[in-house]
């Protein structure tokens, strides 16, 4: 599968496990790799006859001045211009085979390069036939011999990947003149004679040599080539997993806002329209919670099938977190096209669903949108359907809504909240407030949670309830994250500098948005480094939802952070369905007890159970306890009593900005004497 936004376009399936390749015979491994290097080895030869042909009428042209009126000079010339020809004839048949290779075109035995390197042998060999040496001029035979010798050294290197070549152009050259030496008039010629079969000894000898450092060279080559081309085709199938989600198969945002970009792309050409249909299944929360989260999670991926099934090849079905789903729609040609297709996948939904062996009705809200222009932004294009989604949430969910500009005022009001809260971050505007953990057997501060807080212009201070949603529902929620994440490193480095010591931890929360959509450990991670804060001044707090809907992920980053120790707390326990399962398999350091349980355990016995349970178990496997919503102090006496670690709530301080939460740090130690390890005694009351 080609990824999502590339060059043709995909229709995302349903995830499917790829069935592990079976590795083929050896045999047939050791012929294929046999088969590439032989054309590895022809390709070797054939560029160094390529090579060396430009040489041959220079060395002609020597010999010709150095026997200069000694040999008639027609018979001199004539054997030049044979050895040149034979020379050019071994080279072009050399280029032929490079220039089919080069086509990918199938190269059999080649049985021609052999012969053309002998032709070009016997053609060096065969100056005797062309010109008789007078016996007066034993030294020119021995010069010839010379040269003879030197092209026999050039083909012991340049045929060093072929025994076949090698062989083929010795014995062209060397016997014809092993035949001329023997029978030559002079002693001298006669005695050169003998020596040739010992040179062709130290040749072939060299030749061996240099030939298998070459294949070795060769068979690595070929070795790295197939490695790399699996490598290759691996990332290729990595990239192809990175752009699609995990549960449902379908592209996820990435590679929809990239299919997007390019479709826009293609509209400022004069190609056809395009749609988008922006989908979110109602109240998708109420079956997760009741059902939970593995019906949830098979709910998306029946939803996803049912979607798929009404739409055309081409088009590319996203998820884009939660229960959102897109549906990108090319080559439209009018708006009508597109609220067709809105429909058809809002008629999918008329079934009940098949969850836990029971039917589930369940519907869904879709906003749907359509350009013809390249005149409109892919962010454009995708709030425009975003909106429309919203308006049929609006008037009352399960319905279709059309992108118009005349909104309800409502969906206006959420575009200026957007834009303000947009502006808001931009001008640095969303902070963190500090509210203090107490330890409930000493009553120091021993850290503290960092939560969002927007310092309207106009509004005053907001809590995170008043715009956190706005922040999700518009994805500007990791801008939201970011910004509380630094934050939160400036108060761990400002109280350092107050004399705070390194057991004292600012905690930073990560949404299950944060998990799936970004990589807020590495931003995390990389503003430490370059502010130089001390990782282990820093805590993380995961909610439980969030661990449980990505578990994999979780553990991974988890992991990832405790190695550099950075704390780890799992927020809101005891509100999941699998609490105690994830005690088993994730390693955490903390447990933080939902609020809601705190409140009614002074009046619930029931709460007052869960919480001593809590308390018992988190003692029994070494977590640190944390209650929050702590507001009272037989609340707090209760918990410390139950054995609860550590507490936070209104009955010390709310969140409150740095320069408060510094200076409540310093009120204890009004002589200056600093604080010993960064905590500060809290009196819990009588």
């Amino acid at each position: 599968m080609a990824p999502v936004g590339g060059s043709r376009p995909v229709k995302c399936g349903r995830r499917t496990v790829d069935e592990p390749q079976v590795n083929p015979p050896v045999v047939v491994a050791m012929e294929e790799d046999a088969d590439e290097v032989r054309l590895a080895c022809l390709d070797q030869v054939s560029r160094s006859a390529r090579r060396s042909a430009p040489a041959i009428p220079f060395m002609t042209a020597s010999l010709l001045v150095i026997f200069g009126r000694a040999v008639p000079l027609g018979r001199m010339v004539a054997w030049a211009v044979t050895v040149t020809v034979a020379s050019a004839v071994w080279a072009a048949v050399a280029t032929v085979y490079l220039r089919r290779r080069q086509q990918n075109r199938p190269i059999g035995p080649f049985v021609i390069g052999p012969v053309s390197v002998a032709v070009a042998g016997l053609a060096w060999s065969s100056l005797p036939l062309f010109a008789h040496i007078p016996a007066s001029h034993s030294d020119l035979r021995d010069v010839y011999l010379l040269y003879l010798t030197a092209i026999s050294a050039g083909n012991a290197v340049g045929a060093a990947a072929r025994r076949d070549y090698f062989f083929a152009f010795q014995v062209a050259v060397l016997v014809p003149a092993e035949v001329g030496c023997l029978t030559a008039p002079d002693r001298t010629t006669r005695l050169i004679g003998i020596a040739i079969p010992l040179y062709f000894i130290v040749m072939s000898v060299l030749h061996e040599e240099v030939h298998s450092v070459v294949m070795s060279e060769l068979r690595l080559r070929s070795r790295m080539h197939e490695a790399n081309r699996e490598l290759r085709a691996l990332n290729t199938q990595l990239g192809e997993i990175a752009l699609r989600d995990d549960l449902t198969g379908a592209a996820n945002r990435v590679a929809f806002v990239d299919a997007l970009a390019q479709v826009v792309t293609g509209l400022r050409r004069g190609d056809a329209g395009v749609g988008i249909v922006f989908l979110d299944l109602d109240r998708f929360k109420v079956v997760n919670d009741s059902l939970g989260h593995q019906s949830g999670d098979e709910l998306l991926v029946q939803s996803a099938d049912r979607i798929r099934g009404v739409l055309r090849d081409g088009d590319v079905l996203a998820r884009l977190g939660g229960d959102e789903f897109t549906v990108l729609l090319r080559d439209l040609r009018h708006a009508s096209e597109a609220v067709d297709a809105a429909y058809r996948i809002h008629r999918t939904f008329d079934a009940p669903f098949t969850l836990l062996g029971r039917p589930v009705p369940v519907t869904a809200s879709i906003g749907v949108t359509f350009s013809g222009s390249g005149l409109v932004t892919p962010a454009d294009l995708l709030r425009q359907a975003d909106e429309a989604q919203y308006e049929a949430k609006e008037r009352g969910r399960n319905r279709v809504e059309v992108f118009s500009p005349a909104l309800h005022p409502s969906t206006h009001r959420r575009l200026d909240q957007e834009d303000e809260l947009r502006r808001g971050l931009s001008a640095g505007e969303i902070v963190a407030h500090f509210q203090p953990q107490i330890d409930l057997t000493t009553g120091r501060v021993v850290g503290a949670e960092a939560l969002a807080r927007w310092n309207h212009p106009t509004r005053g201070v907001l809590s995170a309830a008043e715009f956190v949603p706005l922040a999700e529902q518009s994805d500007l929620i990791l801008e939201v994250d970011t910004a509380i994440r630094a934050s939160a490193i400036d108060a761990r480095l400002a109280l350092t500098s107050a004399g705070c010591g390194p057991d004292f931890r600012i905690w930073c929360n990560i949404s299950a948005y944060q998990l799936t959509t970004a990589d807020p450990i590495a931003d995390l991670l990389g503003r430490l480094e370059s502010v130089g804060c001390d990782p282990s001044g820093i805590g993380i707090e995961l909610t439980e939802t969030a661990v449980m809907a990505h578990l994999e992920i979780a553990a991974r980053q988890i992991e990832r952070v405790r190695g550099l120790s950075v704390r780890v707390a799992l927020d809101d326990f005891g509100t999941g369905h699998s609490s105690l399962t994830l005690l088993r398999t994730m390693s955490v350091d903390e447990l933080k007890i939902d609020r809601t349980f705190v409140t009614g355990m002074v009046t619930d016995g029931r709460d007052l159970a869960i919480v001593r349970a809590m308390c018992t178990l988190g003692n029994d496997v070494g977590l640190v306890l944390v209650a929050e919503g702590v507001e009272t102090l037989t609340q707090a006496a209760w918990l410390s009593r139950l054995g609860c670690d550590r507490a936070q709530g209104y009955l010390w301080s709310p969140a409150v900005p740095l320069g408060e939460f510094l200076g409540l740090m310093h009120s204890a130690f009004p002589t200056g004497a600093g604080m010993d390890v960064g905590v500060q005694r809290i009196a819990l009351g009588s």
